[in-house]
């Protein structure tokens, strides 16, 4: 587990497949991270099924829940996971998601300043990307606030929508 002065990053729970549902049932889910909108709670529970069985030796890719700190309630997910999306081989890329009602607090850049640390330590990765479109402004600048670096460098697989960041 990761604390934080607001929140705690832990493995899921399948308690948790309802929340997870929920949370990811937005418009902004949707649009910006459509592998995690489920059409029903069943696909969120086989989601995150999968994701438990990932955390054991680290395989590809990991989530963790988002909680906050004061009523242990599920706001979001934090992941890692190869950059197969923006073409990068042999690193790693996050990812990051808060639930509607908790946007705006400073949560998603909080959660990803404390886990890229954790990643580099105990999973033993080096360097960290993250990307996310440029009209999710919201996103880059909870990425910057963390302390991401915006590249410069264009990426061969790369979407032309894509903003990449990485934190060394």
């Amino acid at each position: 587990m990761i604390f934080t002065e607001n929140l705690i990053i832990r493995e899921f729970e399948i308690s948790d497949s309802n929340r997870y549902y929920k949370n990811n049932r937005d418009e902004q889910i949707k649009i910006f991270m459509p592998n995690h909108y489920h059409e029903n709670e069943n696909e969120a529970a086989e989601e995150i099924k999968s994701g438990i069985a990932n955390y054991e030796g680290f395989k590809d890719p990991c989530h963790w829940a988002i909680v906050k700190a004061d009523t242990n309630e599920l706001i979001g997910h934090i992941g890692i996971g190869k950059c197969e999306k923006i073409g990068i081989e042999h690193e790693y890329e996050i990812c990051c998601a808060i639930n509607k009602e908790n946007r705006g607090n400073n949560y998603a850049a909080e959660a990803v300043r404390a886990f890229v640390p954790w990643c580099k330590s105990e999973l033993g990765v080096d360097k960290i990307y993250a990307s996310t479109e440029r009209q999710n402004i919201s996103s880059n600048k909870a990425l910057l606030n963390a302390g991401f670096i915006l590249c410069e460098r264009e990426f061969e697989n790369k979407k032309t929508n894509l903003n990449v960041y990485v934190f060394d």
